[in-house]
């Protein structure tokens, strides 16, 4: 996937935070850990 766009968004600190540990867990950067997130729920979305 390349690299196109950007998306700013705020998140409070504490949700940051936790998702970065998940994200950390998983051996990925945030954004790349967010990212695939949102792959993964717009893929279960277009399926329904």
């Amino acid at each position: 996937m390349s690299k196109e766009k950007v998306i700013n968004f705020r998140v409070d600190a504490q949700l940051k935070k936790q998702a970065k540990k998940l994200a950390d867990a998983d051996g990925r950067s945030l954004s790349n850990w967010l990212t695939r997130l949102i792959e993964r729920e717009v893929l279960q979305a277009t399926k329904k």
